[in-house]
């Protein structure tokens, strides 16, 4: 049981999807901190910094994962605690003008992101065969979700339920727009779209771990 609480709580801090969606995500989320890191040029000090904070987390991971007594619920707070204080650690690493290229990586990846969500949304329109009026209704909606996410993710004082829960309400505070914009037809299209992606990232997933 406590290997399969573990392998959940790696997925990452917050559950947005199916566990599938966030094992897929969780790797491409390391794959993108270790480029950001490589282009940090970080010096041998603060390379060597690093690798002692990420030591002291596993070790305390590995602590954390031997103790039969925690509840998942503290399990899973001690966890997001301990991801915040690593994120602090690192910060602390860095110059002032790493933490400046840093913020313009972030910004470059954030423009990445905007244009694949653009894609998505134009080739959803090919598949539902949406009018120009639902394409801009749904990226109305989704610029405004993102924002909410943002504001959220980036609220330190929140503890992990309070984020889960109110990143939870914005989701599906996304579903019930959607069902406005789309006609009953294209909802359960779209549904049905969901349902085959998921299947697909699931093979994929599958695939990777039998390899």
């Amino acid at each position: 049981m406590k290997k399969i609480v573990v392998s959940m709580i790696a997925l990452g801090c917050f559950i947005l999807s199916a566990t599938a969606q966030d094992q897929m995500d969780k790797g491409h989320f390391q794959h993108q901190k270790d480029m950001v890191i490589k282009q940090l040029n970080l010096t041998p000090d603060q390379q060597q910094k690093l690798q002692a904070s990420r030591e002291d987390f596993k070790a305390q991971m590995i602590a954390l994962n031997q103790d039969e007594s925690i509840t998942l619920k503290d399990y899973r707070d001690k966890i997001y605690i301990l991801r915040k204080e690593q994120k602090m650690q690192f910060l602390h690493i860095l110059t002032a003008d790493q933490k400046a290229k840093l913020e313009q990586i972030k910004k470059d990846n954030q423009a990445k992101r905007e244009l694949i969500a653009s894609k998505r949304i134009e080739l959803l329109q090919l598949q539902l065969n949406l009018s120009n009026e639902q394409v801009a209704a749904i990226k109305a909606n989704r610029e405004a979700e993102h924002s909410k996410l943002e504001t959220i993710v980036q609220n330190d004082s929140l503890s992990r339920t309070d984020k889960k829960e109110q990143l939870m309400t914005i989701k599906e505070a996304n579903k019930d727009s959607m069902k406005t914009v789309l006609t009953a037809d294209q909802y359960a299209k779209w549904q049905e779209l969901k349902k085959e992606r998921m299947e697909k990232m699931q093979n994929r997933m599958s695939g990777g771990i039998a390899q």
